[in-house]
């Protein structure tokens, strides 16, 4: 137990700075420092964007309704250290349930035009997603190259994939997995991470072959100790907690591999 001797007077302002401490706290959420809305034709789409005056620029896709807070406290992080990060909001864009099966609805022409948008800035663009959310990425890079734009001013720079989940059925035991019809359509460079302590681990080198059908270079990555989504989840070991804390560092390494490959 802490205990604090002091007058009156010291109490008083050991007490101002305390609730002056709390308000600031409860009055800085994690939030976007810009909001950009793109308008495409199908739907007008919400860009958190967490501005950077460094070259790289990382477009991420969670369909998360805009609630993603551990993605958005990476985000800052990631800017404070020169790496412009942008969110767009797909579901709400296209007024689709968080579900797996609003991936559907969301249309790759939407996805190639905000990528249009970040390559306009002049950056290095990067793409990432997580989950059944990497179909996305997959989806909009292939589309991009497939139309001719991926010249050598317009280039995308690679994609990062956390704990992909592009099945399109679930896994029979000694079969060779089905993937969604995406994979293996882009040449982008991709660095593929899962977690070491889901059993998609054993499927990681079946996957990153099927990612070079059309010359990607796959760079594959086991993070110890961990499971898929683990950076969503109420009962996080501590090991979970400690990778969570240092995801702006797993991905500045990421994007290190990407440069080289």
């Amino acid at each position: 137990m802490l205990i604090i001797y002091g007058t009156d007077q010291t109490m008083m302002n050991l007490k101002t700075v305390l609730i002056s401490l709390t308000l600031l706290v409860l009055a800085s959420p994690v939030q976007a420092k810009e909001i950009l809305t793109i308008e495409t034709d199908e739907a007008d789409i919400e860009v958190r964007i967490f501005p950077a005056e460094g070259n790289v620029l990382l477009l991420g896709f969670p369909c998360d309704e805009g609630k993603s807070i551990a993605e958005e406290k990476t985000a800052i992080s990631l800017a404070e250290d020169g790496i412009e990060v942008w969110m767009p909001d797909m579901l709400s864009g296209f007024m689709l349930p968080k579900v797996r099966s609003s991936l559907a609805g969301i249309s790759t022409d939407t996805l190639t035009a905000i990528i249009d948008e970040a390559i306009k800035t002049g950056k290095k663009v990067y793409l990432i997603a997580s989950g059944p959310d990497t179909a996305l990425v997959l989806r909009a890079a292939s589309q991009w190259e497939a139309v001719g734009k991926n010249s050598e001013n317009k280039q995308l720079a690679g994609a990062v994939l956390m704990f992909p989940r592009l099945f399109k059925a679930t896994p029979v035991p000694g079969k060779i997995p089905e993937y969604i019809d995406a994979v293996g359509k882009t040449r982008l460079p991709i660095m593929l991470l899962e977690g070491g302590r889901t059993p998609n681990r054993w499927g990681i080198n079946t996957l990153s072959q099927e990612l070079q059908n059309s010359g990607s270079k796959v760079t594959a990555k086991v993070i110890p100790k961990v499971r898929g989504y683990f950076f969503k989840r109420q009962d996080a070991n501590r090991s979970e907690d400690v990778v969570t804390s240092q995801m702006a560092g797993l991905i500045k390494v990421s994007l290190f591999y990407l440069e080289e490959n």
